[in-house]
């Protein structure tokens, strides 16, 4: 008899367990938005909230122009299960194929009994033949992790890690693997010039593209989206850029 009680409290202290463990929709929607910031676009353009800037870590993630027919990109213990995006043409703007280190902006986070999905689009913006807009947009690229126990088999922490394994966050540094012998250190850095103010200007020309312009100035630390304008920040120079071409620079 004894046994029999102490049996039952035992997988009764199991069960209680397990189900405190286990992760809800609004909890797994909770810590995914507590560890990767929203984007909150404008209606007419532009930004109200500019959140977190999410990279691919790896290939197989496709991206595809906004529509009720996009699909998204399937994840299933950690590899693609569907690859997502759609047959809709992007006249030639973009292959599909999302890039590791392509910047990508979460717009939202869904969640259904058996999977967690990050609505992405892209940082950058693309005039497509044929969409309809008559500005530059971003491309939908949302990818859906998939879990075969549902949610209810699943933890927070196991959801992030899922996540993560998939996407960093722009400037964060991924924890480097511990190396078997000790690395030489590397040679000491020569101190950087100072950049001068206005120094970016004289080397951007009118009509230059928001690639040409990245290319001799790297990535903007900001960037402003106002339908058909976008405007780069610089920590000394403004450039603004009209349907994708340059036709002012601050």
């Amino acid at each position: 008899m004894h046994y029999r009680i102490r049996f039952a409290a035992i997988l009764l202290l199991l069960l209680t367990a397990s189900a405190s463990s286990a992760v809800t929709r609004d909890e797994a929607a909770s810590a995914v938005t507590a560890r990767y910031r929203i984007t909150t676009p404008r209606y007419f353009g532009g930004f109200s909230e500019i959140g977190s800037v999410l990279t691919p870590r790896r290939e197989g993630l496709r991206a595809n122009r906004q529509s009720k027919a996009f699909e998204p990109n399937m994840v299933k213990n950690r590899q693609i299960a569907a690859a997502g995006g759609g047959d809709v043409p992007l006249g030639g703007v973009h292959d599909g194929a999302l890039k590791p280190g392509e910047q990508l902006h979460l717009y939202g986070v869904r969640t259904g009994d058996d999977y967690v999905q990050l609505d992405l689009y892209t940082v950058a913006t693309y005039v497509v033949p044929g969409s309809g807009k008559r500005g530059p947009m971003p491309l939908q690229a949302s990818v859906r992790f998939l879990y075969d126990g549902g949610l209810a088999g699943v933890t927070t922490q196991q959801l992030l890690d899922d996540i993560g394994e998939w996407f960093a966050i722009e400037g964060e540094p991924r924890p480097a693997a511990v190396e078997s012998r000790p690395a030489a250190p590397p040679p000491a850095a020569a101190p950087a010039e100072p950049r001068a103010a206005g120094r970016g200007i004289s080397t951007i020309r009118l009509g230059q593209t928001q690639e040409e312009v990245t290319a001799v100035l790297g990535p903007p630390e900001k960037q402003i989206l106002l339908g058909a304008k976008t405007i780069f920040i610089y920590r000394d120079v403004k450039v603004v850029f009209v349907d994708g071409k340059v036709v002012d620079a601050e």
